[in-house]
């Protein structure tokens, strides 16, 4: 499909392929939202289909993804705004009560928790969401935040206008835990910051990206990235790839 001119999938085939040759070692690969554009059930099996997902897991995965060169590389799916929950569980992971992705789990000794913020453009935080982070961060392992909407600026007045009106809530939670990072979609720009002393990060989309030129907001087109993290003695480090089309 293309949008606005632009093939999301030629580039995200480029970013997959680009991964598979340079970095098939990894321990698994994170999705922040957006699988589809409509949330149409045909859309998510597509999306399956070229993916070579067969296996369905219980939420948030991962499923092993086989495509460009990759072979049962583990993945984790998360929902974005144009992923309704009710099609996107249905779709995406066996029979589950979840109607939002408020989960953790552990792996290598880190705790990775994913927060739902959301079915809309603006960020509204999802029944559970609050619970989970606080139950999970109770725990004395190392956490590393997942999540398709962003909790900090990033200097375009539309996507600021974004951010969950219950940000003080947020901040309070994870104020003086041990959370390595956040990291964040949705706004299809890449950026670092911070937020109460936590890095976050964003990514570029293999879709269009934005910017604003005084009062104007553009869509614009610039290669495709991903970020590799690599995490030794709790500390974090991450890069940004770019990926030629």
């Amino acid at each position: 499909m293309l949008t606005k001119g632009f093939s999301p999938w030629h580039a995200f085939r480029a970013v997959i392929r680009h991964i598979a040759a340079h970095h098939a070692d990894v321990d698994f690969i994170v999705s922040t939202g957006d699988l589809v554009d409509q949330g149409t059930d045909a859309e998510y099996q597509h999306f399956r289909q070229k993916l070579g997902l067969d296996e369905i897991s219980a939420p948030p995965g991962p499923q092993r993804v086989s495509i460009e060169g990759l072979r049962d590389m583990p993945m984790y799916f998360l929902p974005g705004n144009h992923d309704p929950r009710e099609p996107f569980f249905r779709n995406m992971f066996a029979p589950s009560p979840l109607r939002a992705m408020n989960v953790a789990f552990e792996h290598s000794g880190i705790q990775f928790i994913c927060l739902d913020w959301g079915d809309q453009n603006k960020a509204e935080a999802s029944v559970g969401l609050f619970d989970c982070l606080a139950n999970t961060l109770k725990s004395s392992l190392p956490s590393i935040l997942w999540m398709h909407h962003t909790v900090v600026p990033i200097g375009m007045t539309r996507i600021d206008s974004f951010l969950p009106d219950t940000l003080d809530r947020f901040v309070e939670c994870v104020r003086g835990h041990s959370i390595l990072a956040i990291f964040c979609g949705h706004t299809h720009a890449t950026y670092a910051s911070e937020i109460t002393g936590i890095p976050v990060y964003g990514l570029r989309s293999t879709t269009f990206s934005f910017a604003e030129c005084g009062h104007e907001f553009l869509t614009v087109l610039r290669p495709p990235q991903y970020r590799l993290v690599n995490i030794q003695d709790r500390t974090l480090r991450t890069e940004v790839v770019d990926v030629a089309l």
